[in-house]
C-alpha cells in the first residue's frame, strides 16, 4: 500500500512564484466598464416668438381679461358719475366751485413748522396782502379765522377754501406784541406759482 495521495505534488515555492508571475501579467490595469451609448436626443421645438407667446397666453385667460376690463370700465364710469355729481351739487356748501385761473385765492407769505407753537412766516413778498398787514418773516401766525394754527397745511387749507377779495381774520405774533388784522385776499400776480 501506499503512502497518502495529496491533490498536489510537486515544488509548491516554485510553482507558486511562477503562478504569482503569471497573474500579475495579466493583472494589468482592470478593464473599465463601457458606458452604453446613448440613444441620439430629439431635435428640440423651435422656441415661440413673443408674440406667439402672447397669443397663447391671451388664449389661455381670455374670461380673466374680460372680466378684469369690465370691472375697470364700469369704475371709471362710477367715478365719472360722482365726479359730475359733485360739480353739479357744487362740492359740500351748494355754490358752484368752478376755478378759473387766477381765481384762486393769495396771501403772499411762505410759511414753516415753528417750535415755539404757530407757524413761522419764512418770506413776505413785495405788495401782497401781508405785506399790506404790516406782517414780517419771523412772526408767528397763532390763529386764522378764530381757529388754531399748528402746520403750514393749517394756513394752506384756509387759503384753499377762499377766494380774492375774501378777508381773513390774522392774529400774528411779531416784535414782542400780539396783532389781529382783517387781511383781504388777493389773486396771484402772473407768474407767481
Amino acid at each position: 500500500m501506499s503512502g497518502p495521495r495529496h491533490l498536489w505534488s510537486g515544488d509548491w515555492e516554485l510553482e507558486s512564484s511562477a503562478r504569482r508571475d503569471e497573474l500579475a501579467a495579466g493583472r494589468g490595469r482592470p478593464e473599465e466598464p463601457e458606458e452604453p451609448e446613448r440613444p441620439a436626443a430629439a431635435p428640440r421645438a423651435p422656441r415661440p416668438t413673443l408674440r406667439e407667446r402672447f397669443r397663447s397666453f391671451l388664449a389661455r385667460h381670455q374670461r380673466r381679461l374680460r372680466i378684469a376690463v369690465g370691472a375697470a370700465a364700469l369704475t371709471l364710469l362710477i367715478a365719472g358719475v360722482a365726479v359730475a355729481a359733485v360739480s353739479a351739487l357744487g362740492g359740500s356748501s351748494g355754490q358752484a366751485s368752478t376755478v378759473v385761473a387766477g381765481s384762486r385765492a393769495w396771501l403772499g407769505i411762505d410759511v414753516t413748522t415753528s417750535q415755539y407753537g404757530g407757524v413761522m412766516v419764512v418770506d413776505v413778498f413785495p405788495g401782497s396782502p401781508a405785506q399790506a398787514a404790516g406782517m414780517e418773516p419771523g412772526d408767528l401766525i397763532t390763529r386764522i379765522n378764530g381757529h388754531a394754527v399748528e402746520h403750514p397745511s393749517d394756513v394752506t387749507s384756509a387759503l384753499a377754501n377762499a377766494h380774492p377779495g375774501d378777508k381773513l381774520q390774522l392774529q400774528f405774533q411779531g416784535s414782542g406784541a400780539t396783532y389781529s388784522a382783517s387781511v383781504p385776499l388777493s389773486s396771484p400776480p402772473a407768474g407767481y406759482p
